[in-house]
């Protein structure tokens, strides 16, 4: 397993607003560390059979020092700091991390050190349900007036939809907005919105990857899904741009 670059830029939206999660310039003292963590499952279709893998990630309120993870059944696992942000450690599998075994439900307790000298390492749980969605299935990818069309098998269950583009070195270029589940394709090129870099655009007869991604969200939450998902599912396809 390892972290994801720009997952958490592109899928969830963290917005420190709440008094729990901002500090004042007036304070004397630093403020208490605190962390919003998520556990979820991640599937995918590996040659027609479903495949499950666990994902972590956890948000301080104050740049992090580490974040390990505590399994129901005693399994153990440590984060990774995320490249661009100090206060987001995280994990997600890739390949030979997906088993046809769904991980196991129950309470995950994530440990979270501070770079704040002397402060006491702080835990906080998550809880894993059993719930899932199915397989999401890529239909067709066209290009329709220099844009790239791309339709999915609706997925029972799925809360949202979203399509993410990576170039040829696996770099996350292009996070389209957050879909509705009643929608089944999506169309953008480069004049779209959504670019995560301003230099890179996607070129014609160049090779890239587009993902489509299901998500739930944990039954009975109704504030702050961003940090409370529960499945994801997710399909690609390669494609050369314009082609």
């Amino acid at each position: 397993m390892k972290k994801s670059k720009i997952i958490l830029k592109s899928l969830f939206t963290i917005v420190i607003a709440s008094v729990l999660f901002s500090s004042c310039i007036d304070d004397p003292e630093p403020v208490a560390l605190d962390a919003l963590p998520d556990v979820f499952i991640q599937k995918i279709s590996d040659n027609g059979i479903e495949k499950y893998g666990i994902a972590f990630w956890v948000f301080g309120n104050k740049d992090l020092e580490s974040a390990t993870i505590d399994g129901p059944e005693g399994e153990t696992w440590t984060l990774e700091q995320d490249a661009e942000n100090t206060r987001i450690f995280s994990l997600f599998p890739e390949g030979a991390d997906y088993t046809e075994v769904i991980p196991v439900a129950g309470e995950y307790e994530f440990t979270v050190t501070s770079t704040q000298v002397d402060e006491e390492p702080l835990s906080v749980s998550d809880d894993l349900d059993e719930d899932e969605i199915g397989i999401l299935q890529i239909e067709s990818t066209e290009f329709v007036s220099s844009q790239l069309k791309t339709t999915w098998q609706s997925v029972d269950g799925a809360d949202v939809y979203l399509i993410r583009l990576y170039d040829d070195s696996d770099k996350m270029i292009y996070v389209g907005p957050q879909l509705n589940d009643d929608k089944t394709d999506f169309t953008f090129g480069n004049a779209s919105e959504g670019w995560l870099y301003a230099s890179i655009l996607a070129e014609a007869g160049e090779p890239y990857t587009v993902e489509v991604l299901a998500i739930l969200y944990e039954s009975g939450v109704t504030t702050g899904k961003e940090y409370n998902i529960q499945c994801i599912s997710i399909a690609k396809e390669d494609i050369i741009w314009g082609e």
